[in-house]
Parts: C-alpha cells; structure tokens; sequence
C-alpha cells in the first residue's frame, strides 16, 4: 500500500526533487489570472511581454482557481467559445513549462469542457473519475452519465 503524504497547512507546493526518493517543500511563485490572460491573448503590447517573459523565464504554477478564473473570463468576457477556450490552454500548457498540480486530471478536465455543457468545476471532478479513478458523489445527473462513460453532453446549439 502507498504511504500516503499530508499537506502542511500552509501554502507550499510539494515537489519530487529527482534524488532519490527525497521529496522537499518548496516556496513556488505562482501567476494570478491576469498574467495568464495577457499571455494567452496577446492583446497588450506591454502586459503581454510581461506575461510572456514571467512564464517563459521562470517557474511558476497555474492553480486551478487561476484557470477556473481565466476560463471564466474568456468564455464570458471576451466571449470565446468553449472548443476554444479549452482548446487554447491545453496549448498553453503543452507548450510551456508552467507548474499545474494534478496535470492530467485539469488536461482531462479542459477536454470536457470543450466538449460538453457542463461547467468547469464539474469537469474537473469528471477528471478525477477518470484519470485518478476518484468516486464522485454529486446530484448533478448530466455529470453523474459523464462519469459513468454514457456518452458526451452536448451543448445546447448557439452556446
């Protein structure tokens, strides 16, 4: 059975140092929503470098509350469709060397988005079922047929 790791209350990002089985805690920088939008959408000559030299040049983790915001704020806002949206971060994270804990559950995640009706918070616990295998008790049942593998939710036409 594996030990499991508790989390120390405070806000520190754990990381596996590549030494052995030695694993230490590690203050790690993280951007907040703006940055992330100014890099992805290219539209301040200024903020945009900024953003781009900040991510390009250092390590910095993405929390998913960031994300949650950004996606927000480009399917709202700027009023990016979801394909989009879900589309363009994937991207982004492929191509950069950001920090995003739990990867493959908010990849996974951003691929629901793009292709169902459901929010974003909810495709990330349809994440977890699938790529952590996570049991998920909620009363939502287009999540609930999501999880269960009983096909993809389309949007509503025109959303």
């Amino acid at each position: 059975m594996a030990a499991s790791i508790v989390l120390p209350t405070h806000q520190k990002s754990l990381v596996k140092k590549a030494l052995g089985n030695e694993l230490f805690w590690k203050s790690m920088p993280k951007v907040d929503a703006n940055v992330l939008l100014r890099y992805v959408l290219k539209d301040h000559p200024e903020l945009s470098s900024k953003a781009r030299e900040i991510i390009d040049l250092n390590t910095v983790e993405i929390p998913v509350e960031v994300l949650a915001e950004v996606i927000y704020i480009l399917t709202g806002y700027y009023e990016i469709d979801r394909q989009s949206a879900s589309v363009e971060l994937k991207h982004f994270f492929e191509q950069t060397q950001c920090i995003l804990f739990n990867r493959g559950v908010v990849l996974q995640g951003l691929e629901y988005f793009g292709t169902t009706s459901l929010d974003f918070v909810d495709c990330i616990l349809a994440g977890y079922a699938k790529v952590e295998k996570d049991e998920i008790y909620t009363f939502d049942n287009n999540l609930k047929k999501l999880i269960r593998g009983e096909g993809f939710i389309p949007r509503p036409f025109g959303a």
